[in-house]
């Protein structure tokens, strides 16, 4: 049996509104977490670039941008723990690609 985490977190605005959800899977095999960021409304888009790619509300941004931060300390602090769980280094959750090097030696 394989023993997954997912870690899920809701980034709400001033108002209390979920703006974006901000998820990773945890298995404790010393990888480093990829939190994937879902915005749930486009409210706080306001406009669009010559690209296509959406303006957002520059404190919206920087809101999700903090709390995708402090999810990512979160993640890697479950992702240790889980590691030591499973007898593998948990310093290898700090460097990418980390835990393909060992596992391939």
């Amino acid at each position: 049996m394989k023993k997954v985490v997912r870690l899920i977190e809701s980034v709400k605005d001033q108002d209390g509104r979920e703006i974006a959800v901000i998820q990773a899977d945890l298995s404790g095999d010393g990888s480093t977490p990829l939190p994937l960021t879902t915005e749930r409304e486009m409210s706080h888009v306001i406009g669009y670039n010559d690209d296509g790619s959406a303006i957002i509300d520059p404190t919206i941004d920087e809101l999700i941008k903090d709390k995708t931060k402090e999810f990512m300390a979160k993640a890697i602090r479950e992702q240790k723990k889980l590691c030591i769980e499973n007898g593998v280094d948990p310093d290898l959750v700090n460097i990418l690609n980390a835990e393909k090097k060992v596992t391939n030696e």
